[in-house]
């Protein structure tokens, strides 16, 4: 509570910028679950799918998910991030 005004303003747009890149990155997250859904056409006219069926359909693994993120952030590989706030 001691924060100068600017100090203030900092951390406020900071929170705000952190706040709109998770809600992107949700949002993405979501478009890649439907994407897959609708990927199983069988699938179409169900209401639940478990976890285990998901699982069993889209193995996860560290290389997927590294490759899913890289795509979000437009790279070919997650290192190149770093080299794009650079």
């Amino acid at each position: 509570m001691s924060a100068t005004r600017p100090e203030f303003e900092t951390g406020a747009s900071a929170l705000i910028a952190f706040s709109q890149k998770s809600m992107a990155l949700s949002d993405w997250g979501h478009l890649q679950t439907r994407t897959l859904f609708e990927s199983v056409p069988a699938w179409e006219k169900r209401k639940v799918i478990t976890v285990i069926e998901w699982e069993k359909k889209f193995k996860a693994s560290k290389k997927n998910s590294q490759s899913a993120f890289a795509s979000y952030y437009g790279v070919d590989e997650l290192w190149q991030v770093l080299m794009k706030r650079g």
